[in-house]
């Protein structure tokens, strides 16, 4: 019984305990909540209070910004539509040469303008003018979205109210918080200062009379006058659409400068007008049927400004620049034409230099930058220019020429030189090649010149070892050269870019690279003014140019050194400059096969006619051709090569200046060479002069090994003489013949660089050898009276000698040589033979061995190329005769690395160990050379 009522007792307070925990946990579950709703109510009001407060901070700043440009935006006053003062462009001289948007202006009221002249407006620049009250949010919110998803058609949304503030009111900026602060000033101005006070027939009015209209015309009547001959009131549909298409790009869609563009620009308002219900699709089709051409008056002939190519150069530049017009906006221009030099432009047009061109239609497109500025001081952009704000052939970027072999220093010469340390003499092989994809290219000629140097190769301007050289520069180090440079080529280097295939620039933009390589490697972006005074608020705008480092001095040097020889050799034209290095490179381009087909040319017809030259003063940039390839106008390359030579022949002449040459770094060692040795070796003394060549290395890299290819040539050995009758018969052993270029230098060159010459390479060497030097030989000699008397060649080892009879000493004398080159000539193996005897040569032993002069010998470094010239050792035998040639002296040298060197160049500071061996004789002699 006790047990189980202490069972029950236990069982009870267990379930007590239970119910304790239990009511423990629900309290603690009741607070937790209790504390986490808390929590939740105090989260929820700070971020309610952060809200308020962004939500207060935007208000205030709206606010604030709008206070801000109601205050700061400006008084809309009408007299400032009309009588806007000329902007003015000064020289570099500082003197003035012309002005911009000055003309007076015919004024058209609202009851003037024919009701589809306004339709067309309203339905191409805002079609719910009528309807909106200055800002058309609809349209703003639509641009924003599209021109944030990069959409190119999105637009502005700037109604036409907007515009009538922006053209005549806006500050110039467009972009930043400054471009954002314009535009509500616009908006604000749009809708408080014009809706406010004036009717929408007043802002049309505004609108149409304020508006430059090309063809220096402001205005819809002064336009409708100049190229339809009517009054504005007068217009037709057709007419109409054509003058309302002008406002959107009045130089681009006037009809006096570009039909094709006009016409398209027509039929797109009315298009417009159609869609917005302003005509029906017949009177739509029977506008655009219409010829532009029909309705348009000719043209007036009218002068323009002798420096208009320049003037439109430069009015592109200040657009891009600051988003303004100088035709619409007044400002002071201190610009960078040089007068003297574009004269010279002009008066080759004029046929005032003796140059005449083949006919009215073929064009030239010319730049010519300072070389110290970078700045613009001439621009040809076209012959016979009858307008402002045509095409510009050597500015305007849409030009898409392709610059040929203008190419190579950018994209092959230049990044080798710069990235792999090549020098002026570095070897190509100009022979049958292909691209690395397979694809076959060749020369114009269709030749090859075989083995040639970068100096030769660039000179002639061979197509085959310009790729070679880009192929072997690491691609992108390429492809940043030439962007450096200002080269714009997309996204992917292709190889044809070597030789200016498959990409497109303009004379201005080759002006700037070649100007990078004529001021010792610095890039400066080519520019037509310097300083900007906007005059309505007397703010300064100045232009500084950058010098950006885009390639080290030396690359520019030896790239300069180079297309220096190409102008020696006419490259450029037959002209020269007293005291002047001029720098010339060419440039031709063709068409495709389809496109020749199609116009029924000849298959060599040239596209681009490039010709390049530079000094330390000026680059000059021209293009030769024709706009368009029809076929009766097509350029045949050689009358289009000797044509451009004569164009930059009677140019150069008048704006090179005398005295000036291209000053050589410190760091560029000008060495001489022997020709044809790969990699390229010092000459021997002995190399003749024909086979020498001086080329330009970067220091440090430049060869310090002699070529043995014309070193002296062993003796012949073991020389014996026996008389038989009347006869002495002479014997010796042969030398090994030298190689024609060492097998293991060959191989390790040709290795990695198109190894598939090396085979030609050598047989071309083993060819010269045969046709230069010959085979080899012994000449052998007689002497008589202290003098050697020739006795002849022999390719044999042995030869007999014949007289009447045999009495006392003979002394003969075996020199290895060559057949045809002599020069090298060993210096001789002695044979004596003596009457009624038949021992030939001394048998007596090596007596001694000693050194010719110091065994420490010190020389001073040489700025010039220069070998030491060692002493030797002099042998005799135990009588002590000297047996100096007919002994075999084994020479070793030895730099403080260790290293064996074939010579010890005097031009580098350095410790040498000079080792004789001679054969026969136990001891070795040293002699220490040092270079200080």
């Amino acid at each position: 019984m006790k047990k189980n009522k202490k069972s029950n007792l236990k069982e009870l307070s267990i379930e007590k305990v239970k119910q304790v925990k239990d009511k423990a946990k629900d309290k603690i579950k009741k607070t937790t909540g209790k504390l986490k709703e808390k929590k939740k109510k105090v989260t929820g009001h700070k971020v309610l209070i952060v809200l308020l407060s962004l939500a207060i901070i935007f208000v205030t700043s709206i606010l604030i910004g709008a206070l801000y440009i109601i205050v700061s935006a400006p008084e809309f006053d009408t007299d400032k539509l009309y009588n806007k003062e000329a902007t003015v462009l000064l020289d570099k001289n500082g003197n003035e040469y012309a002005r911009l948007g000055s003309e007076d202006r015919d004024l058209a009221t609202y009851d003037d303008l024919p009701q589809v002249l306004i339709d067309a407006i309203v339905a191409t620049e805002d079609s719910r003018f009528f309807q909106h009250q200055g800002f058309d949010i609809a349209r703003f919110i639509k641009a924003s979205i599209g021109q944030l998803f990069g959409q190119s058609g999105a637009g502005g949304a700037s109604t036409l109210t907007m515009q009538v503030v922006k053209n005549t009111y806006s500050d110039k900026e467009t972009k930043g918080m400054k471009g954002i602060v314009r535009k509500f000033t616009d908006i604000y101005m749009a809708i408080f200062k014009l809706e406010k006070q004036y009717t929408k027939e007043e802002i049309i009015e505004f609108y149409v009379n304020s508006q430059f209209m090309g063809q220096q015309t402001y205005g819809v009547e002064q336009a409708s006058q100049k190229y339809f001959g009517k009054s504005v009131k007068d217009l037709s549909l057709s007419e109409a659409a054509i003058i309302a298409g002008i406002f959107n790009a009045p130089s681009a869609y006037n009809p006096f400068s570009n039909i094709e563009l006009c016409t398209s620009r027509r039929n797109r308002v009315l298009d417009l007008m159609y869609n917005h219900g302003y005509i029906n699709e017949e009177q739509r089709d029977d506008a655009k049927a219409i010829s532009v051409e029909s309705l348009i008056v000719e043209k007036k002939k009218r002068e323009v400004n002798k420096y208009q190519s320049f003037i439109d150069t430069l009015i592109n530049e200040v657009v891009d620049d600051t988003g303004l017009d100088p035709a619409n906006t007044p400002m002071l221009i201190q610009t960078t034409l040089d007068p003297s030099v574009q004269d010279t432009l002009n008066a080759l047009n004029n046929g005032d230099l003796g140059y005449k061109f083949v006919n009215d239609v073929i064009q030239v497109a010319i730049v010519v930058t300072d070389v110290n500025d970078g700045s613009i001081t001439a621009v040809d952009g076209r012959r016979n220019q009858t307008g402002e704000r045509q095409l510009n052939l050597a500015t305007d970027k849409k030009i898409t020429f392709q610059p040929g072999s203008t190419a190579k220093p950018i994209f092959a010469y230049g990044p080798m030189i710069e990235y792999n340390n090549a020098s002026s003499g570095t070897y190509f092989w100009d022979d049958e090649y292909t691209y690395s994809n397979g694809q076959v290219f060749f020369d114009s000629d269709r030749k090859f010149q075989g083995m040639q140097t970068m100096r030769t190769a660039l000179a002639n301007s061979r197509n085959i070892p310009a790729v070679q050289a880009l192929q072997q520069v690491d691609k992108t180090k390429i492809a940043e050269f030439a962007h450096k440079l200002g080269i714009d080529f997309g996204k992917e280097l292709y190889e044809s870019y070597a030789i200016g295939g498959g990409f497109t620039t303009n004379p201005l933009h080759m002006a700037a690279a070649y100007g990078a390589f004529a001021r010792g490697g610095y890039y400066i972006e080519p520019y037509s003014y310097t300083k900007i005074t906007f005059k309505d608020n007397n703010e300064v705008l100045e232009h500084k140019p950058k010098r950006e480092k885009v390639m080290s001095e030396e690359t520019a040097y030896i790239i300069n050194s180079m297309l220096t020889t190409a102008q020696n050799q006419g490259v450029g034209g037959n002209f020269s400059i007293s005291g002047t290095t001029v720098a010339a490179k060419t440039g031709t381009s063709t068409y495709d096969s389809a496109t020749l087909k199609k116009y029924d040319v000849p298959l060599s017809t040239s596209a681009d006619n490039w010709n390049i030259t530079y000094s330390p003063d000026y680059v000059i940039a021209l293009w030769y051709g024709y706009e368009k390839l029809t076929h009766e106008y097509y350029t045949d390359p050689y009358k289009a090569d000797s044509a451009r030579k004569k164009i930059m022949a009677a140019i150069a002449k008048k704006i090179y200046k005398k005295n000036a040459k291209f000053e050589k770094p410190s760091t560029i060692v000008e060495m001489e060479v022997e020709k044809y040795t790969v990699p390229l070796q010092l000459p021997s003394e002995f190399t003749p002069a024909d086979m020498r060549m001086t080329e330009l290395f970067r220091s440090g890299t430049e060869p310090t090994e002699v070529s043995n290819r014309y070193s002296r040539l062993e003796n012949p050995t073991n020389g014996k003489g026996t008389i038989s009758g009347n006869s002495i018969n002479l014997s010796w052993d042969a030398i090994a013949t030298p190689a024609a270029i060492d097998p293991d230098q060959l191989q390790t060159y040709f290795t990695e660089y198109y190894k598939t010459f090396a085979n030609k390479y050598y047989q071309q060497r083993i060819a010269y050898n045969n046709s230069n030097i010959g085979t080899l030989g012994y000449n052998v000699y007689l002497e008589k009276d202290g003098q050697l008397v020739s006795l002849g060649y022999t390719s044999n080892t042995s030869y007999t000698y014949n007289t009447t009879s045999i009495s006392g000493n003979y002394k003969f004398v075996v020199k290895s040589a060559y057949s045809i080159f002599k020069s090298n000539m060993s210096t001789g193996l002695e044979i004596t033979v003596s009457s009624g005897s038949t021992p030939t040569t001394p048998t007596t032993g090596i007596g001694s061995v000693t050194l010719n002069g110091s065994a420490n010998v010190t020389e001073t470094v040489k700025t010039y190329n220069a070998a030491y010239s060692d002493p030797g050792v002099t042998v005799k035998d135990k009588s002590g005769k000297d047996i100096t040639s007919t002994s075999k002296v084994t020479k070793t040298i030895k730099d403080s690395t260790g290293n064996t060197v074939t010579n010890i160049m005097l031009n580098k500071v350095g410790s040498y160990t000079i080792t004789y061996k001679v054969e026969g004789y136990s001891s070795t002699l040293t002699r220490n050379v040092t270079v200080k």
